[in-house]
This record gives C-alpha cells, structure tokens and sequence, in this order.
C-alpha cells in the first residue's frame, strides 16, 4: 500500500511553515489547513517541498480557500499520525488509503496499483503477479513493509533474494526499527541492471521511471493475492486525504475543494507520470 508522508506565498492562498515534530501544539484556526508532511517521502513529499503530495496540499488548501501550514516532518511518513496528528501539530495528511481507520478519510482522488519496473530492452511481459515467475527473472527489488514481499514468497523467490534486498540498506538489522528502501533505489537497480524486475506501488516509482536514463517500462499489476487461509492482499488502492477525527468540518471543505480542483490534481498526476485506475 502507499506509504503515509509533506514557502512561500503561492497564489495568494497558501502558506507554507516548516516546523520541527516536536509535539508542541497550536490552536487550531477554522482557516488554515495545518498539512504533516515527511522530508522523507519522495516523490510524495520532499524537503523541498517539491513532492506530488505537496502540489496536491497547495491545490486542495486554494480550493477550499484556507491557508496552508506545511509543517514538515524529519521522520519517515509511517510515522506522521502518530507524531503529527496524534500531538495535534496538524490536522491532515495527504495520500492515504481509503477508509484509513485511524482518522476520517475523504472521497478518493485516484487509484493506482502495484506495478512491475523493467528495462525496455528486457522485454518483460505480464500483468499479474505470478508472472513474475519467469526465465531470466531472478533479482527482485523493491521496498520493504509492502505485498511485494508476499509475492516473493508466494513465487518461491523470497529466501534467495534476501541478502540482495538486504544490500540496498546496508545490511540494516530490520529488527525493532524502521528499515526502508528508498523508492529512487529501487527504479535506480532496476536501470542499472543490478536487479531483474523491480516491484513498488506504482505512484512511487513514476518520477524516477520518467526521469532514468535507461528507457524503463512500468506494468501495473491486475490482480490480488489470495493467501490459502481466505486473506485477499489487494494490489490496486484508492487514495484520499485523511483528517483528524476531530476535524469532519474541515473534512467537509476538502471533499469540496478535491470536487472543483479535479482537473488540476489530474495534472500533477499526470506531470508525474502515475498510471491511474478507474474509481471503483
């Protein structure tokens, strides 16, 4: 699933404040839409405030009217509920997954899928996740704490590809801390021919499979996984904005303002290069 994530003045609507997750409060203004962003979070979001979340944040905030306050995060984006609504130093969080439990979710703005990375010149061919059992194809990349590492092992490939993937963090102990493998990373050893097939939800891979040298083609992945026990692992998801549970008026004002500001969210997705599903 995607992970969770991040100034100036722009168009005379949004204002951008860069904070330290610190746990200090602030009261919260019925005007201002207070966004947790991660500076840990390409290409969603970045320090630089250059990720597709952040564009998205700076258009949902003009819609609505409201002020934007990016308060930006020095920790991972796993951890933005816990240190950024949870201490109330914001109130929302943009790409989440719908029906998120832990806060209020809007409508959906789109929906993409888990998607295999290849070099063009591979040649690879398939759209579901057994395909991955191919000839040729035996390095796998991809990031941890995600169903791709389900499909290793439903494919048999997971314990031969183990000190591979765990050379892409340094051979990190995963053990009692946050371990992740930059997205960049990922597409990057796909590029380089260090690794067969690379496997991430498709969002995280789009900028840096637009950007790579080496022509790169992305396929999303069609179907889910169902594990022997019933469990459906489901590989398509639906993002939305998520809001403290305290906030359903400002919940309100951003269902609104991803109505009227559809067309341009469109935009960033596409700038960015992320292949969309219909809603469903």
């Amino acid at each position: 699933m995607a992970t969770l994530f991040r100034g100036a003045l722009i168009g005379g609507a949004v204002l951008a404040a860069a904070l330290p997750a610190t746990g200090q409060q602030t009261d919260a203004d019925p005007d201002t839409m207070r966004v947790c962003a991660s500076t840990k979070d390409a290409p969603y979001s970045t320090a630089d405030l250059d990720g597709f979340e952040n564009r998205i944040a700076e258009i949902i905030a003009d819609e609505a009217g409201l002020t934007l306050e990016m308060v930006q995060v020095e920790k991972d984006a796993i951890f933005l509920h816990r240190d950024g609504i949870e201490q109330d130093i914001c109130e929302v969080i943009i790409g989440v997954d719908e029906g998120d439990e832990r806060m209020l979710t809007s409508e959906p703005y789109y929906r993409s899928a888990y998607a295999f990375v290849a070099r063009q010149d591979r040649g690879f061919e398939g759209h579901t996740w057994q395909d991955i059992d191919q000839e040729g194809y035996d390095t796998f990349a991809y990031r941890y704490h995600s169903p791709a590492e389900t499909i290793l092992k439903y494919s048999g490939r997971y314990e031969y590809n183990l000190i591979y993937q765990a050379s892409l963090v340094d051979f990190e102990d995963r053990r009692n801390q946050y371990t992740q493998v930059p997205a960049e990373r990922v597409v990057d050893e796909v590029s380089s021919g260090k690794a067969d097939l690379g496997i991430l939800f498709a969002p995280e891979a789009a900028r840096f499979v637009k950007d790579s040298r080496e022509p790169l083609e992305m396929t999303l992945i069609t179907d889910r996984i169902e594990r022997s026990d019933g469990l459906v692992i489901p590989l398509q998801y639906s993002q939305s904005v998520g809001v403290a549970d305290d906030s359903p008026e400002l919940l309100e004002k951003i269902d609104a303002a991803l109505e009227s500001g559809s067309a341009r969210i469109r935009a960033v997705l596409e700038e960015e290069g992320i292949p969309t599903l219909p809603m469903n």
